[in-house]
């Protein structure tokens, strides 16, 4: 039957000569659907016409590279199908594809016959177009077309526009070591930064060098050139990093592809031609970059903290309006907004007291101040005294021995529950000190929570990218409704879901309001009707602040911090403080 089917197959589909290159770069717009957040590009697309035109050394880095049988295959590699599915099977994870140069041209080339899905049907029908692609074309061609069309990063398409981006050189003028640093990036293109820390330059130059080693063991590269190309410094166009210096959002702009490999895969994700529309505000955005930068140079030169994070959430939707993953682009590009997983302090104290509260309990409720022990850990007493406090009470001041007392109540299994369903996807360990923050999550899960309290109990994946639209099926380039859209968010089985009973909703935003007016996060008070939860983790290591302001369905979290954990001299009210100026200043 499977025979039959791909016989069958074989009869519908017809392949027409090569077309010329149509793959083209990737453009971010910010909410405005009118600022792209990456300069476009300026230099004028040009296929090749020959493969030596591409110089001596491209065309064996990709070989060697990518598809190490591609003179010997029929389009399918059969070893390394076995292979991938055996280093696969043995980790357990998808870690490596089986995807051939011809394949990648298939997919590019045929794309509304191969489809986008991830499906034992796609890679039938790609299989079916990259044999015929080596039936009717020779393997100069069949590379020619590759070579032209890959997606490189930026807003390059093919190696030719590659070369003059990144070298200011034709292809036909690249050296072996750029001509494998460009094949290096090819896995991950817009994954590398060849103007940041020396931690980044040095992956460059891993990839690189893998690159050069498999030339030299296929014989692409004598051994003197290998030795002179893999001792040669990394050095790219100037103009490369002023372009990136001048980069919109340049955490938020990095986070873009990560989340269009989650949606799309991770092979039709690094083909390049989309347009992708985001709700990034870039007023917000800007505010929010220079609040966190003069925070740190004035409160985190007296308190002990060097770095930080800013999230702000459209609650309705769960679009991320702003999001800044550090102080320094330039210097770090770990983005602690996402990447980092940190302890949230009583930030977590939302799940626990949630949970109660969809039990039934009342907020009136009364819990004893003294001293818990549970599971052989000992808590220290309220700090505010021994006198009994109400669920109300005890959470606007974040006092341990009640959120204890409550989660002993509802729990922990239904904590860890609560937290998963508000879209907590970190690992999370049902001990007592989950409570109290110590399972490790993100500032963007943990913002999506409270986003969804703030929503009155419909969470929504927190989201970069609002709709994804293929730039090789516009009718009119200039106008984005003539697209074929390929994603939108709206239609995505991580929107709109209801997590909470809006009475549930409510009576947690009320409680968080009382932590802004009467509690611990005084420091976050603007006066719009705002609520929130304060975070400090031991020693003061971690300084949270998460808050909303359900009528401007805005929600913000704020992480303070070092990246080598050591202690600082401050405590959440700086968080909330950062997040009272940012916010004043946002909805001012």
């Amino acid at each position: 039957m499977f025979a039959l089917i791909i016989g069958i197959e074989w009869l519908k589909f017809s392949v027409r000569p090569l077309p010329e290159a149509t793959q083209g770069p990737v453009v971010v717009y910010a909410g405005d659907g009118e600022t792209p957040l990456q300069e476009p590009r300026t230099i004028a697309h040009v296929d090749l016409k020959k493969l030596s035109d591409f110089g001596p050394y491209l065309p064996s880095a990709i070989v060697a590279s990518e598809d190490s049988r591609f003179n010997w295959h029929f389009g399918v590699d059969p070893y390394g199908i076995l292979r991938a599915v055996f280093i696969n099977t043995r980790s357990g994870d998808v870690q490596q594809g089986a995807s051939t140069v011809t394949q990648q041209v298939a997919r590019s080339l045929f794309r509304d016959y191969v489809g986008r899905q991830d499906s034992l049907g796609r890679k039938v029908r790609e299989a079916i177009v990259s044999l015929k692609l080596e039936t009717f074309h020779s393997k100069d061609d069949i590379l020619l077309s590759y070579l032209n069309r890959v997606y490189l990063g930026v807003n390059t398409s093919g190696f030719e526009d590659a070369a003059r981006y990144y070298f200011e050189k034709s292809a036909k003028e690249l050296t072996a070591a750029e001509s494998a640093t460009l094949v290096g990036i090819l896995p991950a293109p817009n994954g590398f930064n060849f103007c940041g820390d020396t931690q980044s330059r040095n992956r460059i130059i891993g990839y690189r060098n893998r690159v050069l080693r498999r030339m030299r063991e296929m014989g692409g590269l004598k051994q003197d050139e290998y030795n002179s190309s893999r001792r040669s410094p990394l050095e790219v166009s100037s103009k490369v990093c002023e372009r990136q210096a001048n980069r919109i959002a340049p955490y938020f702009y990095d986070y873009v592809f990560s989340e269009l490999e989650y949606i799309l895969g991770k092979e039709l994700a690094s083909e390049g031609n989309f347009i992708i529309e985001t709700q990034l505000d870039p007023k917000i955005q800007a505010t929010a970059e220079a609040s966190l930068n003069n925070h740190i140079k004035t409160s985190g030169a007296n308190f002990g903290f060097s770095q930080g994070a800013i999230v702000t959430l459209d609650s309705s939707t769960g679009a991320i309006i702003a999001m800044v993953g550090g102080s320094n682009y330039q210097a770090t590009q770990f983005n602690r907004a996402y990447q980092a997983k940190r302890q949230p302090g009583s930030t977590f104290k939302i799940f626990p007291y949630t949970a109660a509260i969809e039990q039934g309990f009342s907020t009136g409720r009364s819990y004893g101040c003294n001293s818990i022990t549970w599971q052989g850990f000992t808590y220290k007493p309220c700090r505010s005294g021994t006198a009994p406090l109400t669920i109300a009470t005890g959470f606007a001041l974040s006092e341990n021995p009640i959120a204890l007392r409550i989660a002993r109540d509802v729990g922990l299994d239904q904590v860890v529950k609560t937290a998963e369903r508000l879209g907590v996807r970190s690992q999370l360990n049902p001990v007592p000190g989950l409570v109290l923050g110590q399972s490790e999550t993100t500032v963007l899960e943990m913002t999506g929570a409270f986003a969804a309290v703030g929503n009155r109990g419909v969470w929504n994946r927190p989201h970069a990218i609002k709709r994804i639209l293929d730039s090789s099926e516009c009718s009119d380039r200039d106008d984005l409704s003539t697209c074929r859209v390929i994603y939108s968010f709206n239609q995505d089985r991580e929107a709109n879901n209801r997590v909470l009973k809006a009475g549930v909703a409510d009576t947690m935003i009320n409680l968080m309001r009382q932590v802004v007016t009467s509690g611990t996060g005084r420091g976050a008070s603007i006066g719009f009707g705002e609520g929130g939860k304060t975070g400090t983790t031991d020693k003061n290591v971690d300084l949270w602040f998460i808050g909303f302001i359900p009528r401007r369905q805005l929600t913000t979290g704020i992480w303070l911090g070092n990246d080598n954990n050591s202690p600082t001299r401050g405590s959440s009210a700086q968080a909330a403080q950062l997040w009272g100026n940012y916010m004043g200043k946002v909805v001012r």
